[in-house]
This record gives C-alpha cells, structure tokens and sequence, in this order.
C-alpha cells in the first residue's frame, strides 16, 4: 500500500484556526485585523499511529486512520478541531514518518534503516552491510563496546522519561505519585531521585502558570469591584433625581403663585437636567463595566482550558517519549545479543516479525520478499 497510514506511523500536526477582524472589546470598534490563520501550538505537533489503528489528540479524542491516505485523515480531524476552537480553521499533515526495518543475525551492521516503498529482504541485508564474516573482528569488538555504552545510556533514557511520565500523569488526573507507583523504575535506587527532580522540574512550570492565572484572576475581582460601584452610584442618582424632581414640581407651584422667582424655577430645573445627565453617563459607565468584566472572565476560561491542553500534551508527549525509548533499548540489546552470537553464515534462512492489529506475526521470508514499515527480520 503507498501514501496510506499504518501503524507506528508519525504525522507532523499542524492545526491552525481563522482570525477575522478584531473587535475592539472597550469600544465597540473594528480593528484593522485582516482574515488570517493562526496556528495552535498547544495542538500541533508530533502523533503516532498506535496499534489499533487509531491517533489520539488532546481534547479532541481518537480517530481511526490506518489505512487512509493524508487528505482523508486531515477531512475527518477537521470538523472536530472547529467544533473546539468555535471557528473556521485547517488542519496539515506536514510529514509523516513510517516506521523503521530492523535487521539482527549474522550481518555486519544490525540495527534498524529508514523504510522504502517496495523493499525487500535483500535490499535490508545490503544497507546491513551484507552478511557478517565467521570470525570477529577487531573492529566487531569495538562496536561490541559501543553498543554496550548505547544500551547504558538507552537505560538511564528509560528512567529518566519513566519518571516524567508518572510525574505528567500524577499532574494530569490530580492524583498523588505514590499512588501511582513505579512499574518501569521498579526498586531501582535512582528511582526516588529522579521522581523528584521531575516533579521540581514540574513545579517550576506550574508555579510560572499559577501566577498568571492569580493575574487572570484578580483581573476578574477587580472589574467586578469597578461594575459594583458604578452601579451604586447609578442608584445614588436615581435618588437625587427623585429628590431634585419633588423640589421642581414645589417650585412650579410657588411660581404659579408668584412666591418664588423665574431664576430659582430655572436654576431647580437646571439641577434636575444636571443630575438625569450624569445618570446618564453612569448607565453608560456601567454598561463599560460589564464588558470589561467578561472580558476578563474569558481570559480566566482561556486560560483554563490552555493549562488542560498543555498538561494533556505534555503527558502524551512523555508517553510516547517513554514507548520510544523502551523500543530502542529493546532493539539495541537484539543488536548486542546478535553480535555476540554465532557468526555462522552457511544455510542463511530469514524470518520476519512483522506486528499486525490482531498481534505479532511470524513468517518465513526469502530474499525477495517484500518488507512493511516496522518489519523485524532475522536472519538465521
């Protein structure tokens, strides 16, 4: 199959959404904002085709793709990133990376090559550098010692990503560590240690983000302080107009008997307009204070919803760090153990284990079979 999916395959995610002309939230004025597309950080970036068939997106949730060219993944996402983001927008697939052939035995250079459309057996064993001679040599040895350290340092990487990932999950389902364990670190002496270098690592990230929303949140607090007094003092002149309103209309009944003069009718009837003036202006104070406080109450949610989708993507990001890295070990310790094996090259046989969605599958080969991403070949 060509330009499908598969699983273990890697898409590069690019989600952008539209912009129109800005608003202006005080004023009530267009800006000068043109039509534009704005990318999602907090969405884009890299997603492995798991074994199931399926992709998994923060907030968006799982949808099955293996088997579907790139336009047909990037139509079936798009209608529920608009649906999140409440608006027009795009998704690309940037780059997709299939999974990688390995190759142990008695070769020269097992290890795992970059995928081809249309390779086969033969093709893996040439970029192996061709079948190894019966005796090791020198530079075997060196490269026996190589792999060694290789396998030291994938070790420390597994401990390392096993630990952010507890820490991730810990933050993600609000839960404690401890209650979650270590299953990968097991009693390992470092285990402690690097748990709690990650969760200060964590807590600096946190502590810059818990600021910002105090910042968010006293914005609120603020604006609805500002709108409780602009509406008290709409009350307090509804009060005096009340007032300036009874002393106009005794004034006009001493006018009419000539009591009082036509200065002091029109200076009460001057009051009165002084005072529905300034209510006035108070309503459209008020109505002010409203918008600001909505304002900042969607800057509060925005921020929320962006702490989710950043601690969802993070804990993704340390998941598939953590898979990887437990992949590679595994197949270099292959590697190690295929170097100190036999060298024996009479009666080659292959095999490949190849994993399917029903599980691994184990198959004679030749040399001309031809291979699938993630293909495991032995050669015996």
């Amino acid at each position: 199959m060509r330009d499908v999916l598969r699983s273990g395959d890697k898409l590069d995610l690019a989600f952008y959404e539209s912009l129109a002309s800005v608003e202006d939230r005080w004023t009530g004025s267009r800006g000068t904002v043109p039509w534009n597309f704005y990318q999602r950080p907090e969405l884009t970036g890299e997603y492995v085709v798991e074994a199931d068939g399926t992709i998994s997106l923060p907030l968006l949730g799982r949808f099955p793709v293996r088997g579907l060219p790139p336009a047909d993944v990037e139509a079936i996402i798009l209608p529920s990133y608009e649906n999140l983001v409440g608006r027009k927008g795009f998704v690309n697939i940037v780059k997709i990376e299939h999974q990688p052939i390995y190759i142990t035995g008695p070769v020269r250079n097992p290890g795992s090559f970059r995928y081809v459309d249309g390779m086969t057996v033969l093709h893996a064993v040439a970029q192996a550098g061709g079948m190894a001679a019966k005796s090791i040599e020198p530079w075997q040895s060196v490269e026996i010692s190589r792999q060694i350290e290789r396998l030291k340092a994938g070790l420390a990487d597994v401990k390392r990503l096993a630990s952010r990932t507890e820490v991730l999950r810990a933050k993600r389902d609000s839960v404690q560590i401890a209650s979650i364990g270590t299953p990968v670190l097991g009693p390992d002496p470092d285990a402690q240690r690097l748990l709690d270098d990650e969760t200060w690592q964590r807590q600096l990230v946190t502590t810059s983000k818990d600021a910002q929303s105090s910042a968010y949140a006293k914005s609120v607090a603020n604006a609805q302080a500002d709108l409780d007094l602009r509406q008290a003092r709409v009350g307090n002149y509804d009060a005096t107009i009340r007032v300036r309103q009874d002393r106009l209309a005794s004034i006009e009944k001493l006018a009419k008997n000539k009591l009082v003069t036509s200065i002091e009718l029109t200076r009460a009837q001057s009051e009165l307009t002084e005072s529905e003036d300034r209510k006035q202006q108070a309503v459209i104070d008020v109505e002010s204070a409203k918008q600001r406080l909505a304002a900042a109450k969607q800057d509060v949610e925005r921020d929320r919803i962006e702490r989710k989708i950043e601690i969802e993507k993070s804990a993704a990001d340390a998941e598939r760090g953590l898979s990887t890295a437990l992949k590679t070990t595994e197949s270099d310790l292959e590697i190690f153990q295929s170097m100190v094996s036999s060298n024996d090259s009479a009666g080659v046989e292959f095999e490949i284990v190849r994993p399917g969605p029903n599980g691994v599958i184990v198959e004679p080969a030749t040399e001309e079979t031809v291979l699938q991403p993630g293909d495991l070949i032995k050669v015996h």
